[in-house]
């Protein structure tokens, strides 16, 4: 098989020529110019902006072909691609920016600085898409060296919501494992035409492109899913077969939809959801509205790529899980002595850290030689999920180590009763933390934020509904009623502005 991305695109550029590589909007382009455009531009950053192989280019990751083309130039050159947000303010931008010193940026957000040396993404590509058209590809174009597996390719930055952000480091030889669990943990195939509404600067819609043009399936790109309608037309009229979602998109996407939801999503064979696990009750809702769709929830991190895979339809007594660890990856559970204890860990009161191993784990952190250390240790990546695995080695996540409430020495995890609270009719949509017993009895006790479904909410109605379902110590002790849940770029749960928001209403 193809050892880089860009072995594989020019493959299929040569073999199927005139099927469509990326469609957006009323665009498409075939695999054919997408392989012309991506010499062309390389050719024009090495002679024009003069990168070379191992040089930094920061590019803007806006969802369109143009980012697209850019990032297999840069790929095709041997250079290493550091995408951007979109819609990041100047001072993040430029702080990535001189951190990592690129020989160029890409982009077109209206950056002043001066210290910069920025070319216009949009103008860049139309000059290539036309000089493409008009004179095919000039001989100039250097021919393309596969890389060693070892080289660097690629510094993705974490969409942290404190701190400073940590720029993963990705090798050539962690990009090919990746598009390979990719592949065989959501089942994509090369027939496939697979809608990405996600921004493409994160890891999870750079692994989902990434592995759809590696084995020559189309992708169809959407500036996000704000409306349900785009969805359904682009389903529709690119005849898509495949799509990636996070939880809170899918969530809100079948509130939108509402009757339409099985008609639109049940003509997809399949669905990968991301970065975060769907709740419970979402799962059994999928379950019974597209039963014929393969809906695959998928565990994984900008430092592995997807590691973990649950086909929820296939598996509907496992649905309170993350999934099983695709074949290519080790997973063990350790305790905080660093002992592993995998298969002690069977329930919340024995669990413990889950830990990694396999070609997939990033090379470490851009400069930040203490937190590589304390994140790859003797070839195994660590993460700060406390999970415990049954018997058949499925993995169940409590949640962040920070985010365990401790609550009289007995451990809650704020995901168990999110999922439980998640199923009661009045709640649209909750979320769990501890915060500090103001009695001083208990340590901690749980609160549950809730976004109600129609206004009504009753928490005594929810205490009896929980009171059937889970321990007593796990119910929660405070309600807080609010209209939305705090998210990042991602759609995922910022549990500290939680904090935050209980701290300045209530005080520490």
């Amino acid at each position: 098989m193809y050892q880089t991305i860009v072995q594989a695109v020019l493959s299929h550029g040569e073999e199927t020529p005139d099927k469509m590589a990326i469609g957006f909007q009323k665009t498409q382009v075939t695999y054919g110019q997408l392989c012309s455009q991506v010499k062309a531009m390389a050719v024009r950053l090495a002679l024009e902006y003069g990168v070379q192989k191992g040089d930094f280019v920061m590019l803007q990751g806006v969802s369109k072909p143009d980012y697209v083309v850019a990032y297999l130039a840069i790929q095709y050159l041997g250079a290493v691609s550091i995408p951007t947000d979109k819609a990041a303010k100047e001072e993040n931008i430029l702080d990535v920016y001189r951190y990592t010193q690129p020989r160029v940026m890409l982009t077109d957000l209206p950056i002043t600085a001066d210290d910069v040396n920025m070319v216009s993404l949009e103008k860049l590509y139309e000059d290539v898409a036309v000089e493409t058209q008009e004179k095919g590809v000039e001989e100039t174009v250097p021919p393309y060296t596969v890389p060693e597996a070892s080289a660097a390719a690629e510094i993705l930055f974490t969409t942290g919501t404190t701190g400073k952000p940590k720029g993963t480091m990705l090798s050539i030889g962690n990009i090919y494992a990746s598009m390979h669990n990719t592949w065989h943990g959501v089942g994509m195939i090369t027939e496939d035409c697979v809608l990405i509404p996600l921004p493409l600067n994160h890891s999870l819609g750079m692994r989902v492109l990434r592995t759809a043009l590696y084995i020559g399936a189309s992708v169809v790109i959407q500036n996000g899913f704000t409306f349900a309608k785009e969805i359904d037309n682009n389903i529709t009229e690119f005849s898509c077969t495949g799509m990636v979602s996070v939880p809170a998109s899918m969530e809100l996407m079948y509130r939108q939809m509402r009757r339409h939801f099985q008609r639109i999503m049940g003509q997809l064979r399949y669905i990968e959801v991301g970065a975060g696990s769907l709740g419970y009750a979402m799962k059994k809702k999928l379950i019974e509205e597209i039963p014929n769709t393969r809906v695959v929830n998928t565990w994984g991190s900008t430092e592995t790529g997807g590691a973990i895979f649950l086909c929820i339809p296939e598996h509907p007594d496992k649905l309170t899980s993350l999934g099983h660890p695709i074949d290519t990856v080790e997973l063990k559970v350790i305790d905080t002595e660093g002992n592993d204890i995998t298969e002690k860990a069977r329930d919340i009161d024995s669990a413990g850290r889950m830990v990694l191993r396999g070609d997939m784990q990033m090379m470490g952190y851009y400069k930040m030689p203490e937190a590589t250390a304390e994140a790859l240790v003797d070839g195994w990546l660590y993460t700060n999920d406390i999970i415990y695995t049954d018997e058949d080695g499925y993995v169940y996540m409590l949640g962040r180590a920070d985010d365990i409430i401790n609550v009289g020495g007995e451990k809650v995890s704020p995901l168990e009763v999110e999922n439980v609270a998640q199923e009661f009719e009045e709640i649209r949509e909750c979320a769990c933390i501890g915060i500090k017993d103001p009695d001083d009895v208990l340590g901690q006790i749980p609160v549950l934020f809730v976004v109600p479904e129609n206004k009504e909410f009753h928490p005594e109605l929810l205490t009896r509904f929980m009171s059937a379902r889970v321990e007593k110590y796990k119910l929660p002790l405070r309600f807080e009623i609010i209209e939305e849940l705090p998210r990042n770029r991602m759609q995922k749960l910022n549990r500290k502005e939680l904090h935050r928001m209980w701290d300045e209403k209530y005080g520490k």
